[in-house]
């Protein structure tokens, strides 16, 4: 080969090399697609206007505001609110604020996947088993948990959340009580999506009654528990180790419903179990710290 035939065809072999370069660059870059912000995840509320609106409305969006208010000493909670993933066995220097925009609220890839999945809407897991990521409340509806209390199982015991949560598909993550305010008669509550041989009225009755009697029993007991914490606190010695260990499990039965949030909705015979037990203990611990 002489010598020009053999610069061509090394000229030749260097424009294949620059052209099989620049497809690589671009499958590469077309791999690396930014994923978007937790902090504002602009790219979703541009197809999903609507959901973004309910999203805005609804407690997830206010997620990290609720954890700064009620938590202030919390060191860690960028370990799920931040889109910059601490590594293992690290921690914030101190708890965000709950204005800072690097803390994300709770947002569409919490819940959304950007892969294929296996569930219906792309979500990161069962949808079933995806809200008891966050939250506790299976538990409450299941009947369990309670120290001194046999696991008590109820009406809404095998009710998916988002049977519930979010009736007609809605991402409020709010039920649309039978006595909301602005329910039209002909939009069906969450209740008569279910309960279809009860009418609107008898539903509302329903809850009234599970929450005003939730309410009535739960404030003489956080209002003892309170007292009794505060005479302890000047004499620690006031408990034996039999009424020291009931008074661990009252406080503990009580955040459990507490925690739960529904005001006895979520399992109303559990509510009434952990108060009934806990309105005998309290009563005889009492006694003994006169």
């Amino acid at each position: 080969m002489n010598r020009y035939h053999r610069w061509n065809a090394i000229l030749v072999a260097a424009g294949f090399i620059i052209v099989l370069t620049a497809a690589c660059t671009a499958l590469c870059a077309e791999d690396k697609k930014e994923i978007p912000n937790h902090a504002g995840f602009q790219s979703c509320k541009d197809c999903h206007g609507e959901m973004q609106a309910m999203w805005d409305s609804s407690g997830h969006s206010k997620a990290i505001r609720r954890i700064a208010v009620n938590n202030p000493s919390a060191a860690d909670c960028g370990g799920c609110h931040s889109t910059k993933r601490l590594e293992a066995g690290q921690k914030n220097a101190e708890a965000p604020s709950a204005g800072e925009e690097s803390f994300h609220k709770v947002g569409c890839l919490a819940c959304h996947a950007r892969q294929t999945s296996a569930y219906d809407h792309r979500v990161v897991v069962d949808p079933d088993k995806l809200c008891d990521t966050c939250h506790t409340q299976r538990s409450v509806l299941w009947g369990k948990g309670a120290r001194g209390v046999e696991d008590s199982r109820n009406f809404h015991s095998g009710v998916p959340c988002i049977s519930c949560h979010m009736t007609e598909g809605n991402h409020r993550m709010k039920v649309l009580r039978p006595d909301g305010p602005g329910l039209t008669e002909k939009r069906q509550d969450t209740c008569t999506l279910c309960h279809k041989d009860n009418n609107r009225e008898a539903r509302v009755q329903q809850i009234q009654e599970w929450q005003s009697t939730y309410d009535e029993n739960m404030a003489p007991l956080l209002a003892d528990v309170k007292s009794i914490d505060a005479a302890l606190k000047q004499a620690p010695g006031l408990l034996d180790a039999s009424l020291k260990s009931k008074f661990d499990n009252v406080k503990a039965n009580l955040s459990i419903l507490q925690g739960d949030g529904s005001r006895g909705f979520h399992n109303f015979v559990m509510s009434l179990e952990i108060t009934g037990l806990a309105s005998g203990d309290l009563k005889e611990i009492k006694a003994a710290i006169k």
